[in-house]
């Protein structure tokens, strides 16, 4: 299928660790939704199999990306580091949608062109918190880490958390945002406590949000 369908193509991005994909069972469970979504009676598309046939790397920490629509499209195998992220800037888009792991980003990369001096986005929709740019969010409230009930996208490194207990669903909203210490961020590339770590001091434009 090309990438010119109607149908918009999808994006899996994975973790591996010395030729392993630790989280690939959450992975699936999220492209059997997306395929269900757009190509309910299509052919099975199984991940496992698809990293069977690609030469992956026996050492070290890399990212693959997978761009799939009814059947693998294209393949990416990239080294991976953590980039840093001090600040964040609260940026609003009620209109925004990203409920699938869509390629095309654009509205997401034009809310992330606002973030001024600040390293990242913290996205809000009608009041409430959501996601970064790239990553969902957890946040420490001294003594229990929450993620959002509705973020915008619901996140592999996510579904683990919240399966193991570690992280609790809680409907945030912006003028929450006093009551915790810290955000972290988490995704597929990013292991719990390896996520960058931003005080809720360095989220920039709160109330200037909230004072609209």
């Amino acid at each position: 299928m090309s990438l010119s369908s109607p149908i918009p193509p999808l994006l899996e991005t994975i973790r591996l660790v010395d030729g392993t994909a630790p989280l690939l069972d959450f992975h699936q469970q999220r492209v059997d939704r997306s395929r269900r979504a757009y190509y309910g009676k299509s052919p099975a598309f199984k991940l496992v199999d698809v990293l069977d046939k690609i030469d992956l790397p026996s050492t070290g920490t890399h990212k693959l990306r997978l761009i799939y629509a009814s059947e693998l499209h294209s393949h990416e195998i990239t080294p991976y580091e953590v980039g840093p992220v001090r600040s964040l800037r609260v940026v609003a888009d009620d209109g925004l949608r990203y409920g699938r792991k869509y390629v095309d980003r654009r509205g997401i990369a034009d809310l992330y062109a606002r973030r001024g001096e600040c390293d990242d986005i913290l996205i809000v929709q009608r009041g409430y918190l959501t996601d970064t740019s790239y990553a969902n969010i957890a946040l420490y409230d001294g003594a229990q880490w929450y993620t959002p009930a509705w973020p915008l996208l619901r996140g592999t490194r996510r579904e683990e958390l919240l399966q193991a207990g570690v992280l609790r669903p809680s409907v945030i909203r912006l003028r929450d945002l006093p009551q915790f210490e810290c955000i972290r961020l988490i995704n597929a590339m990013l292991p719990w406590g390896e996520g960058p770590t931003v005080v809720t001091t360095a989220v920039r434009g709160v109330q200037e949000l909230l004072g609209r």
